[in-house]
């Protein structure tokens, strides 16, 4: 709970040292509830607000993609996790290029990567390659596939991850319980598959790979109802390997790079790990309201590193446990704290507001400074990019419950939002819940220019429990700059 101080003010700032709490209920000193579309990194001691998502694709992709690659020719591959179709994105262009027909096994995507020259593309069974440099249109696909170039040899039907090794200059695929390669050697110039480089025990499943310094990480799955995750870390030429590290959760859902370690996330409930490279420990939670009927994830190919800033996806897997969107773990710099916060909620609206539940943050791709994203809401799909000219509009923050005293009536009296600059046609909306009985319209405040001050006329309104939530209007590319917000208790 949040409290006031000796004066009777509950202070609410300090941006970049904050993040989401833990609840709504509780979180370390600053934190917030919920922090949709703001930016507490970019300029230290004031809040901003993020540039805002805007559907890319049109009505071209009809699919979700779990599954995308930026490829070293500027075109982005899509893939779809429900069929064989390989769409691509070429200066905003979106086209379907190529339906993919596995000679056996189910032909939907299940992971890809660029190397050595080509795209690899696996299906249950098949891996597929197509060159590069001859992998630009639908009639560039259909000349130069390489349909079913190599075959799997456990054919896994879920996951076949993929990941070119910065350092060992390997093409490592996951299959079942064994960890497939393609390496090109002076005798292979082009190519040379092993579908077999290094065994696992059953009933392992490989579900993620990630990397170590030289060192090839495996997340492991055995089953939704098994909880005996593994990371399995491998130097790519022993024949054994390091000993696992071993979790108690439902599988390892895919692997964010921090600088100079790595993060898991693993199992259903919204749980992150730090590892070592011997051992997990506790990391954090993505809040949120988990059971066994609300459960979610993190997929494989929804993470990405944006100038140090790691961004990921929830998608809801049953109950929308947490909010889904794109999070991010980021800091200023080496001064401050990691914190978690929630940049950038998909293009999607309902009414007018932004859609957290319900959804599938398929995959993430970071090209240059744009960020796009790929999702599927209900019956509705799309690729998404950050716009860089227009700032997010209705961006929100919630802060945590405010108690008091519990068995006394409290009497607020005001709310001010202190502001560095606030252009032209923006604004800060305050919203107020109090007693849990959820948030009404938006109080009237008055703009004190000369002092810089948003606030409220003299609410006195009695409360034992209250919540506040601050609603940002931006201005094509403007948004005002928050300093603060107070809550006066009389």
């Amino acid at each position: 709970m949040a409290r006031k101080d000796q004066s009777g003010t509950i202070s609410i700032g300090d941006w970049n040292f904050s993040g989401l709490s833990y609840s709504k209920f509780m979180g370390t000193k600053n934190s917030l509830h919920k922090m949709v579309g703001l930016n507490p990194h970019d300029i230290p001691g004031v809040l901003t607000v993020e540039q805002k998502m805007t559907k890319n694709s049109g009505d071209t992709v009809t699919e979700l993609c779990k599954v995308a690659v930026n490829c070293s020719n500027n075109i982005r591959y899509w893939f779809s996790s429900q069929s064989g179709k390989i769409w691509q994105e070429k200066t905003g262009t979106y086209t379907l290029v190529y339906t993919t027909s596995a000679a056996a096994g189910a032909s939907l995507c299940l992971g890809a990567q660029e190397y050595q020259g080509y795209l690899y593309f696996a299906t249950q069974s098949r891996l597929h390659r197509i060159a590069i440099v001859s992998a630009d249109g639908a009639a560039a696909w259909t000349a130069n596939i390489a349909a079913n170039w190599a075959t799997f040899t456990k054919t896994d039907a879920d996951f076949h991850p993929m990941i070119s090794h910065s350092t060992q200059l390997t093409l490592y695929i996951g299959d079942g319980n064994q960890l497939a390669q393609v390496e090109v050697t002076a005798d292979s110039p082009t190519g040379l598959f092993s579908a077999n480089a290094l065994d696992l025990k059953t009933p392992l499943r490989i579900k993620s790979l990630g990397e170590m310094n030289t060192d090839i990480l495996i997340g492991t799955y055995i089953a939704d109802t098994i909880a005996d995750a593994q990371i399995i870390r491998w130097n790519g030429w022993s024949v054994s390997f390091f000993n696992p590290a071993t979790i108690a959760e439902i599988g390892v859902n895919c692997f964010l790079p921090m600088d100079g370690f790595v993060l898991v996330q693993a199992g259903n409930k919204g749980n992150l790990y730090y590892y070592n490279g011997e051992t997990f420990s506790f990391y954090m939670k993505i809040p949120g309201s988990y059971s066994s009927t609300a459960y979610g994830e993190v997929y494989p190919y929804s993470v990405a590193n944006r100038e140090g800033q790691i961004l990921f996806g929830f998608s809801n897997g049953s109950g929308n446990p947490a909010d889904q969107l794109i999070y991010r773990i980021a800091r200023h710099n080496k001064d401050f704290g990691y914190i978690l916060d929630q940049p950038y909620p998909i293009s999607e609206r309902s009414s007018g507001e932004f859609v957290l539940t319900g959804l599938n943050i398929g995959a993430i791709l970071v090209v240059g400074s744009d960020v796009y994203v790929s999702w599927k809401n209900g019956s509705s799909y799309g690729i998404d990019k950050l716009d860089t000219t227009t700032k997010l509009d209705g961006a929100y923050l919630e802060s945590r419950v405010m108690l008091i005293d519990r068995e006394t009536f409290s009497n607020l009296s005001q709310i001010t939002v202190a502001y560095a600059t606030k252009p032209e046609n923006t604004n800060v909306s305050i919203y107020l819940d109090r007693n849990y009985a959820g948030y009404g319209s938006a109080l009237t405040t008055l703009d004190d220019v000369d002092r810089k001050i948003i606030q409220t006329k003299d609410e006195q309104t009695n409360f034992t429990t209250l919540q506040a939530k601050f609603k940002v209007t931006t201005s094509v590319n403007s948004t005002p700059q928050i300093e603060g917000c107070k809550i006066f208790i009389q």
